[in-house]
């Protein structure tokens, strides 16, 4: 079976989606989503766009059409980032076609039948192509043939894996393509004309070098500085459309980790002790792992620089002492090895592959028999390109690994029990092999005790119970008892992440409840059976816009410290009034004069009043003062300087920037057009 990607890459924010994933696929109960989705609200909409209402129905049978798409492929992974990775792919597809693509469309946009030739079998193959392994050679080089060969076999593949997956890859094609090129559209109209062009040419090519002397506001606060409560009222009005914020809320916790108590340690380091014995001297390895190791069999063979990272298993692996190793504790498990095979492995394989139904041996020996005389690879091989262990594992296609032993011969039949398929692999080429060994690793887990479960149970019930659902008890008892308060502030309903706990979604479901409000705290929230939580909400905020009073100590600062500055730029003037030089600007504030050489509109570093004043200031006069950032600047231009190394070429350059900035700032714009709504973090 081959190997499958899907590539989606998004230049910037906005531009050409080909976001990497491997193909995945879940062991997902769909009757058990139902049941939570009718028990959580009778609003059923997973979010909006354009005006259009996206249900969980509609949403969850398109995630799952891609679910089933990446189980054929024979990707199986419960893994919650995995799946939070198709959900967004799933949300990306309603954003494309309900919001970007209708853009495009206006735009007069389109990608054609005969441009997805072109991408597809053409001379301009589609990035997306370009980055399947399927397609590739023993370099990671694309290969044109393996794509043709396996455009022209879909019609032969009668379970629909081919043209499912040819189908999922053209529709990234294109909508990579229509984003592309609305990129370039707006790289095209973002230009200078020629009087712009020499304008930055000759105001980049212009340098100054300057003397300055800057006197700082202090720290102490200037008494004669008022601000009015309209001040701030006027300042938060003007600032008003750049102040909207999602629904959050602010939260206090106490998490209790569960983690093994001493007694946990030394019971199960007892126990393995035990089965390390018999570990010693098995007979059959793989048995013995099954029945008492917490890690699987592992079929991987090891070179010596593989396991450079565990020296005391590599001493063992590859040196001339005892083939056991001694028992390893590392964080929470003990483990030990023992040398299961030795052998002359390569590390990759190019092979095909024929497929045949498990009791179909008569047809695989027929062909085992037949290609083992034939000189070229026969017709009814397909070609899977080049093999490695972490492709094999990652596919769950282990049985495969036969074909980097040279000895295997260059016919392999093979049972897979996982893909339920007997196939006929046919191995044209191996790299060279070297020594290696098969591992077997006897793994125990430090795991915490039903009794050390219930002790830190017991702590988070005590703490709940005290707090009585009040977060005046809540923050009482925490003082009482010395327990460690984190705050978190601007938690919102897409937040997964609470401190260490990475997909703390209980937690945040229930800061959201409609009955959660603002001081509650919480009942006991267990995540991921390891982390016991007790949160109080200690503020709740509406979507919308930022309330003044939130925001009213900030600006009010804002407003002070410019009010100071002024006061400061004023008191300066007239203390330097009868200053004749820099120096005596310098000796009267008692302060050094500092030199800055080479100031232009290209630099990046100077406040733009300081460049403003300088720009326009006659050489050699003492000019200010100028306000900058924690003071206000005395100066005099020492030099002007003119040269050649800002090019014409340069402001193509910056131009592309500026480009390169709009697309990114265009995402946020189309989306706030579009009214976007994104309610998953209620479903998901």
């Amino acid at each position: 079976m081959a190997v499958l990607e899907k590539i989606r890459v998004k230049f910037g924010i906005l531009i050409t989606i080909l976001v990497a994933l491997a193909l995945l696929s879940f062991i997902i109960d769909p009757q058990t989503l139902q049941s939570a989705f009718q028990m959580m609200s009778s609003d059923n909409k997973v979010g909006e766009m354009n005006g259009k209402n996206i249900n969980y129905r509609e949403f969850y049978e398109d995630y799952d059409n891609y679910v089933k798409l990446y189980g054929m492929m024979g990707q199986n992974t419960n893994s919650e980032q995995a799946q939070a990775s198709i959900r967004d792919i799933t949300w990306q597809d309603y954003y494309t076609d309900l919001v970007f693509a209708p853009k495009a469309e206006k735009a007069g946009i389109y990608v054609g039948n005969q441009e997805m030739f072109d991408l597809t079998q053409g001379e301009n193959i589609s990035p997306v192509l370009l980055q399947q392994r399927i397609f590739a050679d023993e370099s990671g080089a694309f290969n044109r043939g393996a794509l043709l060969n396996f455009v022209q076999s879909i019609d032969d593949d009668a379970s629909g894996q081919s043209a499912a997956y040819w189908n999922l890859l053209e529709k990234n094609i294109y909508d990579a393509q229509l984003y592309s090129k609305y990129a370039a559209l707006i790289h095209a109209t973002s230009l200078e004309n020629n009087v712009e062009k020499a304008a930055l040419v000759a105001e980049n090519n212009t340098t100054y070098d300057v003397d300055y002397v800057t006197i700082p506001l202090g720290f102490e606060p200037d008494s004669t500085v008022t601000v009015s409560d309209a001040e701030v009222k006027a300042y938060y009005n003007a600032r008003k459309d750049n102040l909207k914020q999602p629904a959050n809320r602010d939260i206090e916790y106490v998490m209790f980790e569960v983690e093994p108590s001493q007694a946990d340690i030394e019971a199960k380091r007892e126990a393995f002790d035990e089965v390390y014995e018999g570990f010693k001297t098995a007979d059959n390895l793989k048995n013995y792992i099954a029945l008492h190791s917490d890690a699987k069999w592992d079929n991987t063979w090891y070179a010596k620089d593989e396991l450079e990272g565990e020296p005391e298993f590599q001493a063992v692996a590859f040196g001339r002492g005892a083939k056991v190793s001694e028992i390893r504790e590392d964080g929470n498990t003990f483990s030990a090895v023992r040398v299961a095979d030795r052998g002359q492995v390569a590390d990759s394989a190019h092979v095909y592959y024929a497929a045949f139904a498990l009791n179909d041996e008569a047809g695989a020996d027929e062909l085992v028999k037949t290609a083992k005389a034939s000189r070229t690879v026969p017709e009814a091989f397909n070609e899977m390109g080049w093999l490695t262990q972490q492709i094999t594992a990652a596919n769950g296609l282990s049985d495969f690994d036969v074909v980097f032993a040279p000895n295997a011969g260059k016919v392999v039949k093979v049972r897979s029990i996982n893909a339920q398929t007997l196939f006929v692999l046919y191995v044209t080429e191996r790299t060279r092999a070297k020594e290696k060994v098969q591992l077997a690793r006897l793994v125990g887990n430090i795991l915490p005790s039903e009794e050390t479960y219930r002790d830190f149970l017991m702590k988070a019930t005590e703490l709940s119970d005290k707090s009585n659902g009040k977060y005046e008890k809540f923050a009482e008892v925490c003082r009482e008892e010395n327990l460690p308060v984190i705050p978190v502030q601007n938690v919102t309903e897409s937040t997964r992440r609470i401190g260490v706990v990475e997909n703390a979604r209980e937690l945040v479901r229930w800061v959201f409840e409609k009955k959660t409000k603002k001081n509650s705290v919480s009942d006991v929230i267990i995540v991921d059976n390891k982390y016991y939580f007790v949160a109080a909400v200690t503020e709740v905020r509406k979507e919308g816009t930022v309330a003044l009073q939130d925001v009213a100590e900030q600006f009010a600062f804002a407003i002070r410290s410019d009010k100071s500055l002024e006061n400061l730029r004023a008191k300066v003037a007239e203390e330097i009034k009868d200053c004749a030089t820099l120096q005596d600007v310098a000796a009267h504030y008692n302060l050094t004069i500092n030199h800055g050489n080479g100031m232009s509109f290209g630099s990046q570093y100077q406040s733009g009043a300081l460049l403003g004043a300088v720009v326009n200031a006659p050489e050699g006069k003492l000019c200010g003062p100028v306000k900058a950032e924690y003071g206000v600047t005395v100066f005099q231009v020492t030099g002007k300087n003119t040269g050649t190394y800002f090019l014409e070429d340069d402001v193509d350059t910056r131009v592309s920037q500026r480009a390169d900035y709009a697309l990114q700032v265009l995402d946020p714009v189309i989306s706030t057009e579009a009214n976007i709504k994104d309610y998953r973090a209620r479903f998901f």
